[in-house]
């Protein structure tokens, strides 16, 4: 419920932001027979050079409670079977189940892997954070790096565009100083948590301390408040978002001096006394940032106006 939604946005003026996927979408063979009606779903993801997202899956097919615990269980045993072949699925029922089942195999599976549905369509992998799961089921910390990367992917806002995810994981690495990773320069929000276990929040999402700067540079009629501004891309319309804001990630995250961040699940408190207190406090390692082009900004954040 909303109580969930907003922790500490009224004490930090903070708590939302948006990304997205880029359109329009190429043609990919993830989608290519499904007659569903698209409204149900995004279009077919379009392949980007990884450690780039392509934004667009739908909140509402995410957080929908058939795709939720179908997508839980999917997490407790391997992937795939005999000729790699995708375990039994609910997911594979609906479109929008189809759609969880395509982002969920793009953060898992490394670019060289593909599963199979048993009509054949093929779900693609990109990310790499999870190959294993192909054969075995997931660690606790693979579950969280594939959590962190749905979570980054999510979108209800409509405006899909790019994002650069970074992370301390071997799959986010790549010349960051070089075209077109360089063109990410904005940074927007990092997220993390555990999606594959059942309770009311699965994850929890911050937003960079610059983004606010970064918005009133360009539009006058930004609301000083972020919290004013539609919370659409990791929630939507859907009131049973398991995703807790938490502000200003200076607030609930600690960096190394790499810039990787481990987070808490509380603000304040798991920043100043987490690292005094140690295991004794729950933390997150596997967490992923995201930026952004600056030219991408004001279509993510429509509440600002063009001022």
């Amino acid at each position: 419920m909303l109580s969930t939604r907003f922790i500490a946005v009224g004490l930090l003026g903070v708590g939302v932001f948006t990304a997205g996927c880029a359109a329009p979408l190429d043609t990919d063979p993830v989608e290519t027979a499904d007659t569903d009606p698209v409204e149900t779903a995004e279009l077919p993801i379009r392949r980007t050079a990884v450690p780039i997202g392509c934004n667009g899956l739908l909140p509402s097919d995410f957080w929908a409670p058939a795709n939720r615990t179908a997508f839980q269980t999917l997490g407790r045993a391997a992937l795939a079977g005999a000729n790699k072949v995708v375990a039994p699925t609910a997911l594979l029922g609906t479109s929008g189940g189809k759609s969880v089942l395509d982002y969920t195999v793009r953060c898992a599976l490394s670019s060289e892997q593909v599963v199979y549905g048993p009509d054949g369509r093929e779900f693609h992998g990109a990310f790499g954070f999870a190959p294993e799961w192909a054969t075995r089921a997931l660690t606790t910390s693979e579950q969280r790096w594939v959590s962190a990367c749905i979570f980054q992917h999510l979108n209800g806002t409509g405006e899909h565009v790019d994002i650069l995810l970074q992370g301390s994981h071997p799959a986010l690495d790549g010349p960051l100083d070089e075209a077109p990773y360089s063109e990410f320069v904005v940074h927007d929000a990092t997220m993390y948590g555990n999606a594959f276990l059942s309770g009311p929040i699965a994850g929890y999402a911050c937003i960079d301390p610059d983004l606010s700067g970064e918005l009133s540079a360009l539009s006058l009629s930004c609301p000083l408040d972020l919290s004013l501004l539609s919370l659409e891309r990791l929630c939507g319309h859907v009131p049973t978002c398991g995703i807790a804001f938490l502000g200003l990630c200076d607030l609930t995250c600690v960096k190394n001096a790499a810039g990787d961040q481990t987070c808490y699940p509380l603000p304040l408190l798991g920043a100043v006394l987490g690292p005094l207190l140690g295991p004794s406090v729950q933390s997150y390692s596997e967490t992923i940032r995201s930026e952004v082009r600056d030219s991408d900004l004001l279509p993510l954040y429509n509440g600002c106006g063009l001022l």
